[in-house]
């Protein structure tokens, strides 16, 4: 049987002021599973010109969770759905930031639970 616990954490990172830039949670180790719960995401700074997108990475394809549109400075994005998001071995969450200024504080947080063992 699986060992199942808790867990909060927040992903950050300092943007290069580039294209884009991407806040990774991930990869997956093998013989885990992350099943988040809440997630948010936030330009603490100032607001991108572009957009913010969340996808599932690491089987081939992206795979599109949130989109938000002309983003607000120090506002927070929750994904909100009607299912929990999982995580499995080798797949990673990541919050893509468009037009983001150099050296603004990105961050994605993230809760729920952590299974381990048991295939």
């Amino acid at each position: 049987m699986p060992h199942r616990s808790w867990f909060r954490q927040r992903v950050s990172k300092a943007s290069g002021g580039g294209t884009y830039d991407d806040v990774t949670f991930g990869p997956v180790d093998p013989g885990q599973r992350y099943t988040i719960e809440r997630l948010a995401v936030e330009d603490e700074t100032t607001a991108p010109t572009g957009d913010i997108r969340v996808y599932v990475d690491g089987h081939g394809y992206l795979h599109w969770e949130l989109e938000q549109d002309s983003p607000a400075a120090a506002t927070l994005y929750w994904l909100k759905g009607e299912r929990p998001l999982r995580l499995h071995e080798g797949e990673s969450l990541v919050a893509r930031f468009t037009g983001a200024t150099s050296g603004d504080k990105l961050h994605m947080y993230l809760e729920g639970y952590l299974e381990e063992g048991g295939g």
